[in-house]
């Protein structure tokens, strides 16, 4: 029986990984699971409360009376909170089923890998906080990323997000991603690299192109 301490499969995950590879019973899936939703709706809304991801609303928002303003506030805040649920079911779910698809692991153990780097993720939501609060910098234009060189290299769009979706928090999801699947699949290097490269560019890809038409701060 493995409980499940993502903080210590953070820290320590070729320990953690070799553990939970061998468990039989995942204790506190359930439990953990329902955690990580509620973190990441608390952090979208969170983030939603000091103005993120309202840019394409700006100019609506400044036509409003003051009651409809305050009905347009909650209602956006709602959203940004069901999107974190949203975007939580995603990174928990969508590749932990295609790994699974492509191996022999046991889901479960794949979404506790996924628990892990959905865990990362959050964290660099969370530091987008004090960049826009203090600094009035978007996500793609985090210092942790590759969108500011992006800005300076390309007048493209799609590309400086694209590029701003790669950041050190985003590699570290990926490590995560790789030494997880090494342990619960056992696959030669290439072939993990290959399905952890695919899986992270298409998402990256997806996010880019989900901000270039102002669905932003979905990355």
């Amino acid at each position: 029986m493995n409980e499940i301490k993502l903080l210590k499969g953070l820290l320590h995950p070729s320990i953690y990984f070799y553990q939970l590879r061998e468990s039989e019973i995942l204790k506190g899936y359930s439990k953990t699971i329902i955690t990580l939703f509620l973190v990441s709706m608390l952090i979208f809304g969170l983030n939603a409360s000091f103005g993120w991801g309202t840019v394409p609303l700006s100019k609506e928002l400044t036509s409003l009376s003051p009651l409809d303003f305050e009905v347009h506030k909650f209602y956006f805040l709602l959203g940004r909170i069901l999107l974190g649920l949203l975007y939580a079911a995603v990174i928990l779910f969508i590749p932990s089923l295609l790994f699974w698809t492509l191996s022999e692991a046991e889901f479960k153990k794949i979404v506790v890998v996924q628990g892990i780097t959905l865990l990362i993720l959050l964290l660099e939501k969370f530091t987008y906080l004090p960049f826009l609060t203090f600094m009035s910098l978007n996500w793609y234009s985090s210092p942790f990323a590759l969108g500011i060189i992006g800005q300076a290299l390309t007048e493209n769009d799609w590309l400086k997000y694209f590029l701003g979706s790669i950041s050190l928090f985003k590699i570290w999801a990926a490590f995560i991603q790789f030494k997880g699947l090494k342990w619960l699949t056992g696959k030669k290097n290439g072939v993990l690299l290959l399905w952890v490269a695919v899986i992270n560019l298409l998402f990256w890809s997806i996010t880019a192109f989900l901000a270039y038409i102002d669905f932003s701060i979905l990355v």
